[in-house]
């Protein structure tokens, strides 16, 4: 291992600068990643977890989901190994679904922002941390959008808009039946 470090070559100036750089828009990245999270944890709080339905919070749920399905997946596979489906943080979880997903998408953003930041980004260099910042650019700019559409929708709802799709409220109009000819 020693060797390694004799090998490495001392950064020029200019590649600390790229460093530097690229450490500090992976640093504002994850935090204002971890901002929308918060967010749309609060916004969504309390509202059934009904991707199916139209409401507003769907936006946000089906964001905070998207993040969360590797850590569902891990804890899937841990309560499925030992057998505790029925333990206190299952419970937990399905009272409080939005919730619980938005615990799991902080704890998986600061563990991706630390592997990147201290392990990954060391050993790799500055276009490592550049290119897994642009991935969470990726993230942070739909999360923005998600946000932006559960405010425009929740907007339009309480706005007093009528629906653009007026015949979707309206009763169903029974089937026709039409009856040819009876035999008697």
């Amino acid at each position: 291992m020693a060797d390694k470090k004799k090998n490495r070559q001392p950064l020029s100036r200019r590649g600390r600068e790229r460093l530097r750089k690229a450490v500090f828009k992976f640093d504002l990245v994850s935090g204002l990643l971890l901002v929308v999270i918060v967010i749309a944890m609060f916004c969504s709080c309390g509202e059934a977890y009904e991707l199916g339905r139209a409401h507003a919070p769907g936006f946000a749920i089906w964001f905070l989901l998207f993040i969360a399905y590797v850590p569902l997946a891990l804890v899937g596979v841990i309560n499925w190994m030992f057998g505790i489906q029925d333990n206190f943080m299952m419970r937990f979880l399905l009272e409080n679904q939005a919730l619980g997903m938005g615990i799991f998408d902080l704890v998986l953003v600061i563990v991706v922002w630390a592997v990147i930041r201290f392990w990954l980004g060391r050993r790799y260099g500055a276009n490592f941390i550049a290119a897994a910042g642009n991935f969470l650019l990726m993230l942070l700019v739909w999360g923005v959008f998600q946000l932006l559409c559960l405010g425009v929708v929740t907007i339009w709802e309480r706005g007093g808009f009528s629906p653009l799709h007026r015949h979707l409220e309206r009763e169903a109009e029974p089937e026709r039946v039409i009856v040819i000819g009876q035999e008697e």
